[in-house]
């Protein structure tokens, strides 16, 4: 085709442009299905810790295990293994009560936990689910004032309270043993699920049990990205966690952070330039772009919209693993290198942040 291409039509050279699409997506689908491993042997690997943790405490607890069959991406299975066992430890440990409490309140004496997992949508979910005494939202709720998480009295829905847990170093247990009560687990397995561009959420009812459940984009090698520009910089958005784009009013405060008006909504913005220590000024015209992540939202300023764009990720080198706001990196089409926005990340500082630049 090369040697002939002084004789081919512009249609000619358009069809065999769309063939090389076509093969190209095809080669594509193959190598994220070579990707992909069943859950089932990450899941079996959970019965041993199951049985020998309920004899250590006393409790009669089965373990279901439902969609063994569901495939991940590889990188899934590597990195959820940690955040599974913390999260069984804890449903044997703090959910399921003992076999004559369980009996006192007219349930089987033997616990159930339930680990499942399904597809939704374009996304992978992973639940783990104990039919426990549920979380004790009074004692979360004591425990994130004490600690100053909370305002005493401030207005919070119960996925707000129960989010907590999630904080580094909360614990309410009030003894330390082998298996509680030092205020670590339940972090890490809000650090690793973000690493994988997932996200965790959890519920919870009184005397009924606790349900944690963790969402992963079907594939991590590749992401369907918003690129935008910040001192001729590129850095990449999943677009999963964009909501909408709109320009930064002007009168707008200076500096890191700020608070937008939107629709009559405060909205706080962090501003990357600043955020990520980049040189000169910003634009006259700066945009923001509206980002979501686990019902929270914020702004990140910006001083140009690029577009979407599909990306391979390229995971970061161990010297730069540790940067703040940023998850991993891309070679753009010119070879140029583009960074990958840590956007839960960014939006917990934005929302620390908040209560000064308001």
């Amino acid at each position: 085709m090369l040697e002939r291409r002084n004789s081919l039509t512009v249609d000619e050279l358009l069809e065999a442009h769309r063939e090389a699409d076509r093969l190209y997506l095809d080669l594509q689908d193959l190598v994220m299905k070579a990707r992909m491993v069943p859950l089932g042997p990450s899941f079996q690997q959970h019965l041993r810790t199951v049985r020998d943790l309920a004899a250590a405490e006393r409790k009669q607890v089965r373990l279901v295990l439902e969609g063994e069959d569901v495939e991940v991406d590889t990188a899934v299975v590597e990195n959820i293994r940690d955040p599974l066992t913390h999260m069984i430890r804890n449903a044997v440990d703090h959910g399921i009560e003992l076999p004559e409490e369980r009996t006192a309140h007219g349930k089987d004496a033997c616990g159930t936990l339930s680990l499942r997992a399904f597809h939704e949508g374009g996304l992978v979910v992973i639940q783990v689910a104990d039919d426990g005494g549920g979380l004790d939202r009074e004692r979360i709720l004591r425990r994130g004032v004490e600690k100053g998480l909370l305002a005493e009295g401030a207005p919070l829905t119960d996925e707000e309270i129960f989010g907590l847990i999630f904080e580094p170093g909360f614990s309410t247990s009030e003894q330390v043993t082998d298996v509680s009560g030092r205020g670590v687990g339940m972090d890490v397995v809000r650090r690793n699920v973000e690493a994988l561009r997932g996200s965790v959420s959890v519920a919870s009812e009184p005397g009924q049990g606790t349900t944690i459940t963790l969402r992963f984009p079907l594939t991590l090698a590749i992401i369907q990205g918003f690129r935008v520009s910040v001192a001729g910089i590129v850095y990449i958005l999943p677009l999963d966690s964009v909501a909408e784009c709109m320009e930064l009013p002007e009168g707008a405060e200076r500096g890191r952070c700020g608070v937008l008006d939107v629709r009559g909504k405060p909205l706080p913005f962090l501003r990357l330039r600043e955020q990520f220590g980049l040189p000169g000024d910003p634009p006259a015209r700066e945009n923001v772009v509206l980002v979501q992540h686990a019902g929270a939202s914020v702004g990140l300023a910006v001083d140009a919209l690029l577009g979407e764009s599909q990306t391979v990720i390229k995971p970061l080198g161990r010297m730069f693993q540790g940067v703040r706001g940023i998850s991993g990196s891309a070679i753009l089409g010119d070879g140029r290198v583009a960074l990958i926005v840590d956007v839960p990340g960014l939006l917990r500082e934005a929302l620390r942040l908040a209560p000064a630049c308001a």
